[in-house]
């Protein structure tokens, strides 16, 4: 089976016994998920354990894990951590686990990391031993007759079995869990949580309860988009191009617009760039302030937004750590139908960032007949966007979680001159970082009730936020509350006519700029009456605000960042897919993995696990690890594959027992070379060097060979090599044995040394025979000194021979004997 999922162990290679842990079974049961498949379209696998939103488990013993009635992972191991990496959708989120316990202390510890926070295993989970049918897996379960989780008394850095836990989510708040009676051997825990907008958007529901779909291109999620029918939409995580290339002025033109265009002024930040501004009239820029002039067709001045609307009940949901869009403008407007929609986990950059007022990245368009119902856009960035985020005749909107960064190096100021105009909306604006920004943070008007809270504005430029109505019977309203506003340079709120602000809980600080309320600049925030929320929402610490903010909001929440102007357009790479099987052989088994590169990135490496310890490793295919001197038992193994760009893919897990007695392993030597392994020779001769190859053994010993033989065991390639001239006469009988064997292997040769006359007068008139030896090492250390020859076999060594008077008769190099004679 395809592996989706990563496994999350810090175990370092263990190459001592295995011990035998506990390996649990899984009940077969449909009552508890018994015959259901691994799988969801959800699942990410595009990053590693706790590099994104997914869930954290651990079992001691075995465990189901499921969100809305989808099996994403199963296990038998106990202590064994696993990370599913998953995209939380919209709406009801219904986690449930069967836990599985064999022996010794139950328990289950999960954590659930969503996009700006976490879910722990304890207070809020439901438990039952035992159930009569599988709805507890669904949205929408009844709970009434489940009773409280139990939480239990053992540390979360260790199992309740006392055992180790190894590569859990650091400084987790999570705590074990279980049913009332630890003496359960069977527990199903449940836990339900939801994705939800804060404020007037609570309501949207987008494309829940519809079909989910996967979109990999602009035209699939235009298509997607327009249909008909609630459709959840998934752009799985990476960046893609929606851009569409035009002449602007001759777009402009069919709309009977103009396109006018200036120098920068000498003091802007980007002096040298041109200024180009749309005039809504045709051939002319005579209403426009600046001094420009119009664009000729034949100047080919480039736009390249993707202008897209929206029918209903549509949610459009960047997979993992998020979508990049690049030149996407979407629209939901009424006159299409487009209510009821939910963008999320998208990043939208670069719509004609070098024009003024030519598109939005996103944008809410109804009319004054037929508004727009229901609107929520959540972690959502923003950059290099013409006309800012503009929201008018909405009804139960949220912007939640936006991270709009107005700095631009395609203007003449260095910031997008237009962030968000508001006009007749009622509309929550809760936990959005803005930073670099121009003005409009944001610019209300019309007939609106806009509330703002837990905002951080990170530098301004001209107006923050402002607010104005059109009459006495059409006038607007911002509560502004719990937020931090820094370097406001110029007017940080202005409040026009028929315009209501109450700003308070606020901090600003490092500001130069005034409270601007009806043309005068004032030192004290206005505080008019305005509306009440008829909503519960959560303030944060206001003083937290800058430090918090920017690490959660936009795409991809804590793990996300802006994409960069020109990063490459791709999707994200998966994980490698991997499966494992275990051959067994007496009290060994041979673990072979097969690996499949999901991306085409090269697999770097394949690890084998039995249970929670790391036994080996390959790093070439055929992917191959055998592991031995098993004790009787049931064990379960995993195999996790490492690609090129670190990505970890993880196998299902197998399981096997070894039952049988060791395999005896039984030493053989096997004789190499051109020489004898009985050899006659006379006193002066060479021997005919030969060798033996052992088998199934550690080592060899070597005994009982003539002075000057030399005995070379070289372990690496499992060899003793025997070559040299003896320098004594007589009949050696030598033995190599081998050792580490359960069946140890010898053999038993002899070396004849025969004296010849020629021999015995050379060694008379010509050799003296020594008297006295002495044995140094290579730096001259002495290792030896007596009146008999020392035997030589492996370092080498200098030899000096002496006479009766102490003069030296020769000196020759040797291998050095393993015990000296003392």
């Amino acid at each position: 089976m395809r592996s989706l999922l990563w496994l999350a162990l810090l175990c370092v290679p263990c190459f001592a016994a295995i011990s035998l842990t506990e390996v649990a079974t899984l009940p077969e049961s449909p009552n508890y998920g018994g015959g259901d498949n691994v799988g969801s379209l959800l699942i990410s696998e595009t990053y590693n354990a706790g590099k994104g939103p997914g869930i954290w488990i651990v079992a001691d013993g075995g465990y189901r894990l499921y969100v809305n009635g989808e099996l994403l992972k199963e296990d038998v191991q106990a202590g064994r951590v696993s990370f599913v990496p998953y995209t939380f959708l919209p709406g009801e989120n219904a986690v449930s686990v069967v836990g599985v316990n064999r022996s010794g202390a139950p328990g289950v510890l999960v954590q659930i990391d969503e996009l700006e926070k976490s879910y722990y295993s304890g207070a809020g989970w439901v438990s039952k031993p035992a159930v009569g049918n599988n709805a507890w897996k669904a949205k929408g379960r009844d709970l009434s007759q489940w009773g409280g989780a139990t939480i239990l008394d053992y540390s979360n850095q260790k199992m309740p079995s006392g055992g180790d836990l190894s590569g859990f989510a650091e400084d987790t708040k999570a705590k074990w869990i279980w049913t009332g009676s630890e003496s359960d051997s069977l527990a199903v825990l449940l836990y339900t949580f939801y994705v939800k907008a804060e404020g007037f958007g609570a309501a949207t529901t987008g494309g829940s309860g519809g079909e989910v779909v996967l979109a990999t291109d602009s035209a699939s999620v235009r298509k997607a988009l327009q249909s008909n029918g609630p459709k959840t939409i998934l752009i799985p995580e990476g960046t893609y191009d929606f851009r569409i290339f035009k002449n602007a002025v001759t777009d402009a033109k069919n709309r009977k617009w103009t396109w006018c265009k200036g120098q920068c002024g000498a003091n802007d930040k980007n002096s040298g760039n041109t200024f180009y501004r749309i005039s809504f009239t045709e051939n002319s820029c005579s209403g426009l302030s600046e001094d420009v002039t119009p664009v000729s067709e034949s100047e080919n001045l480039q736009s390249w937004n993707n202008w897209i609307t929206t029918s209903a009940d549509k949610s459009l949901i960047g997979m993992g750590r998020g979508a990049n869009l690049r030149g996407a403008a979407i629209n939901p407007r009424s006159y299409e139908n487009g209510h009821n929609n939910i963008y999320r986990n998208l990043a939208f950059y670069d719509v004609n960032p070098h024009l003024v007022e030519a598109g939005d990245g996103l944008s809410v368009d109804g009319s004054d007949e037929n508004f727009v119902q229901k609107f929520w856009a959540d972690h959502i960035s923003y950059k290099w966007i013409s006309d800012g985020f503009d929201i008018g005749n909405v009804k139960g909107a949220t912007v939640s979680y936006l991270d709009y960064d107005g700095t631009s190096e395609f203007n003449c100021w260095g910031y997008d001159p237009y962030m968000a105009l508001v006009q007749d909306a009622e509309l929550t604006y809760a936990n959005v970082y803005w930073h670099g920004t121009y003005g409009r943070v944001p610019k209300v008007g019309g007939n609106s009730h806009v509330h703002i809270f837990n905002n951080y504005t990170s530098y301004n430029y001209w107006t923050g936020a402002a607010v104005s109505g059109d009459n006495s019977g059409s006038y607007s309203q911002i509560l502004y509350e719990n937020s931090y506003l820094d370097q406001m340079n110029f007017h940080i709120v202005d409040v026009g006519s028929y315009g209501y602000m109450n700003f308070t809980g606020n901090q600003v600080k490092n500001s130069k700029g005034c409270y601007y309320v009806n043309g005068v600049c004032s030192s004290n925030p206005p505080q008019n009456s305005v509306f009440t929320p008829s909503y519960s929402y959560a303030k944060r610490t206001v003083s937290a605000i800058p430090s918090e903010l920017p690490v959660y909001a936009g795409v991809g929440g804590k793990w996300g960042k802006m994409p960069e102007y020109n990063q490459a357009f791709e999707i994200s790479p998966k994980a490698a897919s991997v499966s494992v099987e275990a051959q067994i052989a007496n009290n060994a088994v041979t673990l072979k993995a097969t690996v499949t590169s999901s991306s085409g990135a090269a697999i770097q490496r394949v690890d084998f696990y039995v249970g929670t310890e790391l036994v080996g490793s390959a790093h070439s295919a055929p992917y191959s690890f055998n592991v031995s001197d098993l004790v009787p038992g049931v064990y379960s193994a995993i195999a996790v594959a490492t690609d090129k760009n670190g990505l970890s893919g993880v196998s299902s897990y197998v399981v096997f027992q070894v039952s049988g007695e060791s395999e005896k392993k039984v030493a053989k030597l096997i004789k190499n070379g051109a020489g004898s392994s009985n050899q006659n020779l006379i006193l002066g001769d060479s021997l005919v060097p030969f060798s033996y190859v052992w088998e199934n053994a550690e080592t060899v010993t070597a005994t009982g060979f003539p002075m000057g033989v030399n005995v070379f065991i070289d372990s690496l390639d499992s060899r003793i090599s025997i070559s040299g001239t003896p320098t004594e006469f007589g009949e050696f009988v030598y033995t190599i044995t081998t050792v580490g064997a359960d069946s140890n292997a010898s053999v038993v040769r002899t070396i004849r040394v025969a004296e010849s006359e020629t021999a015995i007068t050379h060694q008379q008139t010509v050799l003296p025979k020594a008297s006295s030896y002495r044995v140094f090492d290579l730096q001259g250390r002495l290792l030896y000194r007596g009146a008999f020859q020392p035997r030589i076999y492996n370092q080498r060594v200098l030899v000096v021979e002496f006479d009766k008077e102490g003069n030296a008769l020769r000196k020759y190099l040797m291998p050095c004997s393993k015990s000296m004679p003392k």
